[in-house]
């Protein structure tokens, strides 16, 4: 079996690495395309999509930060569209199947509009998988809630 050694210094087999490169290209395929049919929406109230449908990204590290890369990517495309009146971020979350990017703007719901980013605190010092995806891209990296339930947020610095 042939092992090699990732970025992060685990261990994985070339071939499942091969296996999930092509993975996760369809799965940000799918998301873009998805992406593509609501961006044009009236308003958002709280939309989202996720990367990680299954959870595939908790199997290994590269995986995780995959999903992420995919998401911000998402968050790119997502903020592209200059439109003022709709707020952007991606939430990243220990179970990669609940990470997931979000749209929100002013809607007939009535949900608060922006988003107020109520406990959320900006600025954090970056994990090191994170750090390598965020560098020098006008993001802004902030932590909400605590132990299990701590999610990352990103979205574009104000």
């Amino acid at each position: 079996m042939a092992w090699i050694y990732c970025d992060n210094g685990f261990m994985a087999d070339r071939r499942y690495l091969k296996k999930m490169t092509r993975y996760w290209a369809a799965e940000e395929t799918k998301a873009n395309a998805t992406l593509d049919r609501v961006r044009e929406s009236e308003w958002f109230d709280y939309w989202h999509t996720h990367l990680d449908w299954k959870g595939r990204g908790n199997r290994h590290v590269s995986d995780r930060t995959t999903v992420a890369a995919g998401l911000l990517r998402l968050l790119k495309r997502a903020v592209s569209s200059e439109r003022e009146d709709v707020q952007c971020w991606v939430m990243l979350a220990q179970d990669t199947g609940q990470s997931a990017l979000y749209l929100h703007s002013p809607n007939p719901q009535g949900t608060p509009w922006p988003h107020p980013f109520d406990g959320v605190t900006w600025d954090i010092e970056l994990p090191g998988w994170l750090e390598p995806l965020l560098s020098s891209d006008g993001l802004q990296a902030g932590r909400w809630g605590s132990g299990e339930s701590q999610r990352l947020l990103v979205r574009v610095r104000p």
